[in-house]
């Protein structure tokens, strides 16, 4: 009987070490295939990640709603995408109305890239207009998709009759958009991935405080972006112990085996424990804590990455030997585009947390941002040894082309416009300002010989007008620019009307060209010492200075200077950066922009402080003493040192400067975060004008219009001499015997 114990326990005893083993290799197989579905998850981080964007009329600019009017109208609206890359699910949203108060037959035709896809027409008195569309994915090389819109309206087409109908309107609103998802690893080069950028794109820095040639690297960046359109959103590198907003993170399954990863599963708001959760949140990307478009990457933004990254790879070490080669692998692959270091002027584009980011490291490699110098940025990575970003003029006259006027033709019904938009500083330089627009035109013949005008807006002030001939053949038009009329963004546009065909046949359109030979002509003078005459100054150079205490509170001082060197007209890629360390007054050598810096020996119109505002004018009488402001700032002219220069004064609490802010005419803006409040002028207006025309300048410009009657009046007066003349001597000839004969 005790053999039977021992025989039964025996065979349990081996029954237990059976189970073991199976329980053992059970552990062994679900740890390997842990680790292999880590190693898995890893190295699909960032992958299969589309980017989803919407793009508005509003964020381009259009602010309000545009009409449509009859008899006919035609508009086009070019909404961004990335250059050269497929994009899916592509949809437009028309939003709009109509109004058909005259009745008749109302149409709307609308065309993506040129080809009509929509036709509709209206019956009712009035209604809105809701459209959505498909758009084709296909590759878009000059980086846009492009709306046509068409009007049309007849009243009464059995009846030969003007049919302008004041109360046939069609309504186009801002809210109009496209949407559309890509892969940003089809972003390749940077002037894809500039293109590709949204519009509100993340402007990462490694913190709060930063270093003065990261911030002034930082600020740059911002200024470019603004230039581009964008409203850039700064962003620093999150440390740890800040609490960050994770939103509704989606992190892999396989992923929160690891502890970092796991923290950050529960999404929502979160302090950061560590070193590895902070690394684990720059593999996820997550847009709202850190998911930068253009990162300035100091070498304290690399240490911080790097040094987080080493402390997730030590977590991810602990699960298996798969899972850390996997990481490395991905390390290597993307994060490294992060950390490692740049050489000088070198700009580069890095795939991390499933979007495409443009890496800058310093003041030489943004060089290569500016829109001059992009379309050739055809590679992934670009080194500037030197860029001279100073665009000197080539003697006195500048293409319009080379200012964003393309030459072209324009088919013409009744009205349609060319212009052109350019900074001050790029059509000034080396002591010149515009003097003139010469433009080259040339307009074709009509069915009924109708004739056709040309009209020239210089920022909305007509300087020029001419009647053009319609024989297809090249004539000028010189139009004077007004001094007054400069500003620092300068909108050039000529308007062309014609006259409507006779009769009762279709209307038609009729080219007129703007010719390539059209140019701005530019001449010696003296800028004012208002806004638009340091936009010139600083075509030929210009310092930016700004205290210590700027770099101290980067995240809102970065985009304050951005905006402000951009409403001035300062260059952002050649101007010079200067902090002010010292505690003694700055001495500036030569046009300055001064960001609450104190300036030695400066004479400034206005003084603010404390909440105070005061504004002398130029005799040192004081026209303006007001106490009790609060969140706005002063930008005024003024001169220090001898020079002159843009100074910016906040006192209290700084206000929150957008891209609304413009400075034009003027001396002095009080501003805020809606733009310029109240402008003043306290520089003497005989200052602001042209020179008056002396009457030898009277007298050879309008030569033709007293020359040619006062040559007549000459040779009548003449002639009547001559006659006279000719009569006396004829009597003379005569004497007393041929009268008594006679």
């Amino acid at each position: 009987m005790v053999n039977d114990i021992f025989k039964r326990r025996g065979l349990r005893a081996v029954m237990a070490s059976i189970a073991m083993c199976f329980a053992g290799l059970h552990a062994s197989v679900t740890a390997a295939t842990a680790g292999t579905n880590i190693a898995a998850a890893i190295g699909r981080l960032g992958l299969d990640v589309q980017e989803t964007r919407t793009v508005t009329l509003r964020q381009l600019g259009l602010l309000e709603s545009v009409t449509l009017n009859a008899p006919d109208t035609r508009r086009e609206f070019f909404l961004p995408v990335p250059a050269g890359v497929a994009i899916s699910d592509a949809t437009l949203q028309f939003d709009g109305g109509y109004v058909r108060g005259d009745g008749g037959r109302v149409t709307m035709l609308l065309s993506l890239d040129g080809s009509p896809v929509l036709a509709r027409a209206f019956t009712q008195d009035a209604g809105g207009v809701s459209v959505s569309l498909g758009v084709d994915g296909a590759p878009r090389s000059a980086g846009f998709v492009r709306i046509g819109l068409g009007f049309a309206s007849v009243i009464n087409q059995n009846e030969c009759a003007d049919q302008t109908a004041i109360g046939n309107v069609l309504r186009v609103d801002p809210t109009t958009r496209l949407t559309f998802r890509f892969d940003p690893a089809d972003v390749h080069d940077l002037r894809t991935a500039w293109s590709a950028l949204p519009f509100a794109p993340v402007l990462a820095v490694s913190g709060s405080k930063l270093s003065t040639n990261a911030f002034d690297t930082a600020w740059r960046t911002d200024a470019l972006l603004q230039r581009d359109g964008k409203r850039p959103v700064m962003q620093a590198l999150p440390a740890v112990g800040d609490r960050v907003d994770l939103g509704n993170i989606d992190v892999p399954a396989a992923l929160r085996g690891i502890p970092a990863f796991s923290a950050l599963s529960a999404g929502g708001k979160h302090a950061i424990a560590d070193n590895a959760e902070l690394g684990a949140l720059v593999a996820l990307g997550v847009r709202a804590a850190f998911g930068p478009d253009v990162i300035v990457a100091d070498d304290a933004m690399r240490k911080s990455i790097d040094g987080a990254l080493d402390a997730l790879r030590v977590q991810v070490a602990n699960t298996s030997a798969d899972a850390l080669a996997a990481f490395d692998a991905w390390r290597k692959r993307t994060a490294s585009q992060l950390t490692a270091p740049l050489a000088p002027g070198e700009v580069r584009v890095a795939h991390v947390g499933g979007r495409a980011v443009i890496v800058v490291g310093d003041t030489r490699g943004i060089g290569a941002l500016a829109h001059g110098w992009l379309p050739i940025d055809v590679s992934n990575r670009v080194v500037v040894h030197r860029i001279d970003a100073a665009q000197q003029t080539r003697g006195d006259a500048i293409a319009l082309s080379d200012l964003g006027g393309d030459p072209r033709s324009i088919d013409v019904q009744t009205a349609a416009s060319w212009d052109a938009r350019f900074d001050l500083a790029v059509a000034a330089g080396d002591g010149r300002l515009p003097e003139q627009v010469v433009l080259d035109l040339a307009a074709s013949p009509t069915l009924s010989n109708g004739g056709a005008t040309a009209t020239v807006y210089f920022n909305d002030v007509m300087i020029g007008a001419k009647l053009i001939d319609v024989d297809g053949a090249r004539q000028r038009l010189i139009a004077p620019i007004p001094r007054y009329a400069l500003a620092r963004t300068n909108d050039l546009r000529v308007t062309f009307r014609r006259q409507p065909d006779a009769g009762c046949q279709a209307r038609q359109t009729y080219p007129v060209a703007v010719l390539p030979s059209s140019h701005l002509r530019l001449a010696k003078a003296t800028p004012d010492n208002t806004f638009a005459g340091m936009a010139a100054r600083y075509a030929s150079s210009a310092t930016v200075y700004v205290p210590r205490a700027y770099l101290d509170d980067a995240l809102n001082s970065v985009p304050r200077l951005a905006v402000l060197t951009g409403a001035a007209g300062i260059a952002p890629v050649s101007a010079k950066f200067a902090v002010n360390d010292a505690q003694a007054s700055l001495q500036p050598d030569g046009p300055f922009l001064a960001a609450d810096v104190e300036l030695a020996d400066e004479k400034n119109p206005a003084a603010y402080s404390a909440e105070r505002l005061s504004l002398t004018s130029p005799t040192g009488d004081t026209l303006l003493d007001m106490s009790g402001l609060a969140r706005v700032a002063v930008v005024s002219v003024a001169s220090a040192n001898g020079q002159s220069g843009v100074v910016y004064r906040s006192a209290g609490a700084e206000p929150v400067l957008t891209d609304k802010l413009q400075l034009w005419r003027g001396n002095i803006a009080v501003v805020d975060g809606s733009g310029v409040l109240k402008q003043f002028d306290t520089v003497n207006p005989e200052e602001m004008t042209d020179e008056p025309a002396s009457r030898t300048d009277w007298v050879t410009r309008h030569w033709a219009r007293w020359g040619i009657p006062a040559v007549l009046v000459v040779l009548l007066l003449a002639l009547i001499a001559l006659a006279g003349h000719a009569r006396r001597r004829h009597r003379n000839g005569r004497g007393p015997a041929d009268e008594d004969g006679a």
